[in-house]
């Protein structure tokens, strides 16, 4: 208590002083609301939304914390008399290192009165709040700190045990040190940094954030490399990464601290979410898809529809058979609303990792590919129709807990939302295309094109230089529009909410579509993608919600199992339809058995809208189910680049082993009915040297000797 001096109240500070600093931290954006973590079950007392003023809060600074708390419908009339406070402050060092600095136990009726409010029972149903307002020192330690506040039932004798002892759903509370007397009826917990205040203390610990993660993104460059090579290619480079990232952060050496997560890892993720949203779109080419479109989007019509049927269903019935223990379904009232949350986490499984697709195309070096391609497209498609299932199956939760209608409305605006992110993105597609120089000699290429007088390497470094220009001046534009879309929803007070990933992937794939300009674009975007996706995922590794994966590992594991299983069937059902039914997809049985398992990675999208959830319901079991979802991407991102890798590399070598037959094979008929013919002396090879993938593109032509006719038009048709 000596660290913390308490000072006079916000209520009893002059009215036009409240006014005047309330209003500017509101246009500064400095005044923050905050949901609070449930760190246990709820009963009587729930706590909705906890507000911070200022935002961030800084030493030599004055807090002020509001708790708005209620009373649920179906409680009985409640005494404040009878209910304790206890509220704890803790220092962390790293997760699970936690010492308390400040201590407050009183009761609900002393807070009420200190905020200025009668004590007075509190009937089902109403509301409360209570204000205090600290002086942070100047001398505090800077770094993590978690306020842990508990509601418990007083006791008028005291009681050697508990029949049913109170259950915390995070390992992080020890019972045996932070539970109150008395019976517990609640327990939230929020986590905030305490920043500097002092200029020159601000540029320490922004230097030392800066050099933590220099060193923790040197070490995952020099290790991850060689995962691939000491897994005898099984492991992708990303797996280095996270693991590297893993081990630095706040859960092992604590080398990137949570603190510098804070400081530094808001603008990281997303300068890099933007990018990769943007190296997504820029693969999107519609005259090199004409035969995919149609594969594509019956692979995510049945992906979807069986991964929510396979995760719905299978965790409705095993936890109705109390076979599996899911807290957040069994929390609901009644049978409807179990299976709306159910519905829900199905929903959300539907989601995939544009990153982890974009790190394994790029360190396959197979974004030309009709498998990349597949791949890159399917996985952006189902970021799209999981915003469409989120949002009905977001309204279903509502009428089956609340009453609210299910009206037509709410996809007419999930709709309109879109709409205005494909609009925005479109813009600034235009606006790339200003910045990216036009290629008049479309076939120029840098070993054919060298002036007389100019040598080949220079002529080859000058333009790297520049393609790292462009992309530096790409990222700019990708970043500023991320941040404007995904600040609209605070500034229209959440009237209108975009899709920041949608609109960099829409604009990418405008400027992609000018055939003057989408090589300069490819070369700008490949010059940038190893530097952005080492930091991406280093820092993915080190901000890894382990804690959350042991308090539900067997729902998660089960889960997990689900979607696979979920996406397994869908991949293979409309891959086998591909084949009956679009034979001009050349769908090849490999890439019927292995398109699966490039699916599984899951992050990004998944978690802003568990972060979503959070703030739109207000019931306890909203952290339960966050748990959950956040334990299930944990595994998924872990599994995900690893089975990617596996299932790109058998598709790749099929296709490989194809092109090789078409060059060196006979004619004769295939046991599907296509023809296999000896292209050795119907066709020539004329290579296409490709600067950004290091490949060559093979065109084939027709000529002689002649052939029938009907043999000439099957081998146009293939």
């Amino acid at each position: 208590q000596q660290s913390f001096p308490e000072i006079q109240p916000l209520r009893q500070m002059p009215k036009p002083w409240i006014i005047v600093r309330i209003w500017a931290c509101c246009l500064l954006g400095a005044l923050s609301v905050k949901a609070p973590v449930a760190c246990g079950s709820s009963e009587n007392i729930t706590v909705d939304l906890v507000r911070l003023l200022p935002q961030q809060p800084h030493t030599n600074e004055d807090l002020s914390i509001e708790v708005l708390g209620r009373v649920p419908q179906d409680a009985a009339l409640q005494d404040p008399m009878e209910i304790g406070i206890d509220a704890r402050v803790l220092f962390c060092r790293r997760v699970g290192d936690c010492m308390p600095v400040f201590h407050l136990n009183t009761t609900l009726c002393e807070a009420l009165m200190d905020s200025g409010k009668e004590c007075s029972g509190l009937n089902p149903g109403q509301t409360f709040s209570l204000s205090r307002t600290w002086h942070l020192p100047l001398l505090m330690v800077r770094g993590t700190y978690t306020l842990l506040l508990q509601f418990h039932r007083i006791r008028q004798e005291v009681v050697k045990a508990d029949a049913h002892p109170y259950e915390y759903y995070s390992n992080v509370i020890n019972s045996q040190f932070y539970r109150p007397a008395g019976d517990v009826m609640s327990c939230y917990t929020l986590h905030e940094e305490v920043l500097a205040s002092r200029h020159i203390n601000i540029l320490r610990d922004f230097r030392d954030a800066i050099i933590a993660f220099l060193i923790a993104a040197s070490s995952s460059r020099a290790i991850g490399s060689h995962f691939p090579v000491w897994s005898r290619g099984i492991l992708p480079q990303i797996s280095g990464f996270l693991f590297i990232g893993i081990l630095v952060g706040p859960y092992c050496a604590n080398l990137v601290s949570q603190m510098h997560i804070t400081m530094i890892g808001g603008m990281i993720n997303k300068v890099s979410l933007a990018f990769i949203a943007g190296a997504a779109g820029a693969e999107i080419f519609l005259p090199e898809l004409q035969g995919l479109l149609k594969p594509m989007a019956l692979q995510v019509l049945l992906i979807c529809t069986a991964t929510v049927t396979f995760c719905a269903t299978g965790i409705f019935f095993l936890e109705s058979s109390q076979v599996l223990s899911v807290t957040s379904v069994s929390m609901q009232p009644n049978l409807m609303a179990k299976a709306s949350i159910c519905l829900l986490m199905g929903a959300l499984m539907t989601a995939r990792s544009p990153a982890s697709a974009i790190a394994i195309i790029a360190e396959l070096k197979c974004g030309d590919t009709k498998a990349g391609s597949m791949a890159i497209g399917v996985t952006v498609l189902s970021d799209i129709a999981v915003l469409v299932l989120f949002a009905l199956c977001s309204q279903l939760v509502r009428a089956t807990s609340s009453g609210e209608d299910l009206g037509p409305y709410v996809l007419l605006g999930v709709f309109f939302e879109l709409g205005i992110s494909i609009l925005m993105g479109y813009a600034t597609g235009q606006l790339m295309r200003l910045a990216l120089p036009p290629r008049l000699e479309a076939d120029c290429q840098y070993d054919m094109c060298t002036k007389k007088g100019e040598d080949k390497a220079e002529r080859l470094q000058t333009s790297q230089i520049g393609s790292v220009f462009l992309g530096f001046l790409l990222i700019f534009i990708l970043y500023a529009v991320f941040c404007v879309a995904e600040g609209c929803s605070d500034w229209t007070g959440g009237k209108l909410c975009l899709e920041p990933l949608l609109v960099c992937t829409v604009a990418a794939c405008v400027c992609g579509h000018d055939e003057l300009r989408r090589e300069g674009l490819l070369e700008a975007l490949a010059a940038w993608t190893p530097l952005v996706l080492l930091p991406f995922f280093t820092l993915a590794g080190a901000s890894l919600q382990l804690s959350s994966l042991s308090q539900v590992l067997p729902a998660a594991l089960c889960l997990v199992v689900l979607r696979a299983l979920g996406v397994a069937a869908g991949s293979a059902g409309a891959g086998a339809l591909s084949r009956v039914f679009l034979p001009q997809s050349h769908t090849s049985k490999e890439t019927v058995q292995y398109t699966w398992l490039t699916l599984l990675a899951q992050a990004g999208v998944t978690l802003g809208l568990v972060l979503e959830v959070q703030h739109s319901f207000k019931g306890a079991w909203t952290q339960p189910f966050a748990t959950l979802i956040i334990s299930v991407v944990v595994i998924n991102q872990l599994l995900g680049p690893v089975c990617c890798r596996f299932g790109l590399q058998k598709i790749l070598a099929t296709e490989d082993q194809e092109e090789e037959d078409i060059e060196l094979g006979s004619c004769s008929p295939s046991s599907d009915g296509s023809l296999t013919t000896p292209r050795s002396n119907r066709f020539h090879l004329a290579p296409k040297q490709t600067e950004r993938a290091g490949t060559q593109s093979v065109v084939y032509v027709l000529e002689h000797p002649p052939l029938a006719d009907g043999l000439v038009k099957k081998l146009n048709q293939f």
